[in-house]
């Protein structure tokens, strides 16, 4: 059953992403990024393999490399992946009111998130109004947290190298070198900041970058191909595993789905 005659939205920025809309699919994630969930009109639940039982909740923040099964009760749902420094993680940590086994649940604020997200849903706005919206809601309520969170600069770096070169497959040895680090300090540096191996983010950004051709009317193949993916076979598989879905569920939704992709100024 189609809960609203609104489209799904999918927002793609290079900050972060959001979708919205009815999820009706048991979700088993394995985070590429980490990740703000909310529930708009009905709770969901999630367990990690070492919960004995599923917990309910309205919202739940996720962080990268996280596995967690995610029961939707074909709920109206934000999934939010947060930028990949960690800045949104470590500000929307704070705000969650309970945790097990590493994920955060029940936000102090929840109602206000949820209404706000409402908002947004029934609204359809467009790409710049929507980011305008986003980067309020995260920082409004923790902004001096968000203002004094360190970020090494060679890991901004790494993560620029390898949006630039999306289509060569740098080594580990050359990202290090660009950086001034040994290919060991590197690894180590990148997964305390963003949660995650760098082989890891670049097959999330991969992700990212075959979304947003495939909004521009590229279909799927020739993106993922684009993206650096071998073929479609390989995006699909990697969709899966850090999503908990295939891209054709998302593409196939019954009250159809709006991929908005950013404007100069996002």
């Amino acid at each position: 059953m189609v809960h609203n005659i609104n489209p799904s939205l999918l927002y793609l920025w290079d900050k972060r992403t959001l979708y919205i809309g009815p999820l009706f699919e048991t979700l088993d994630l394995s985070q590429g990024a980490a990740a703000l969930v909310v529930a708009l009109d009905k709770p969901i639940t999630f367990q990690t393999k070492e919960q004995l039982e599923p917990i309910e909740c309205w919202s739940l923040l996720l962080p990268a490399g996280m596995s967690v099964r995610v029961e939707t009760h074909n709920a109206i749902i934000v999934n939010c992946n947060l930028d990949p420094l960690g800045v949104d993680y470590s500000s929307l940590s704070r705000l969650m009111q309970k945790h097990e086994n590493g994920i955060g649940y029940q936000l102090f604020c929840e109602d206000e998130f949820i209404a706000d997200f409402w908002e947004m849903y029934r609204s359809q706005l467009e790409s710049k109004p929507a980011y305008e919206y986003i980067e309020h809601l995260l920082t409004k309520n923790n902004q001096a947290c968000m203002d004094c969170y360190d970020t090494d600069p060679r890991v901004v770096e790494v993560i620029k190298l390898i949006k630039q070169t999306i289509g060569d497959n740098l080594s580990l040895d050359d990202l290090a070198l660009a950086v001034n680090l040994s290919a060991s300090r590197l690894v180590q540096l990148f997964k305390q900041q963003t949660g995650v191996p760098i082989r890891r983010y670049r097959l999330w950004h991969r992700l990212y970058v075959t979304a947003i051709l495939v909004g521009q009317g590229e279909n799927l193949t020739e993106a993922a191909v684009a993206a650096g993916f071998n073929d479609s076979s390989h995006y699909c598989h990697t969709f899966r595993s850090m999503l908990g879905f295939t891209p054709s569920f998302l593409l196939a939704q019954p009250n159809k789905l709006r991929i908005i992709i950013p404007d100069e100024t996002n």
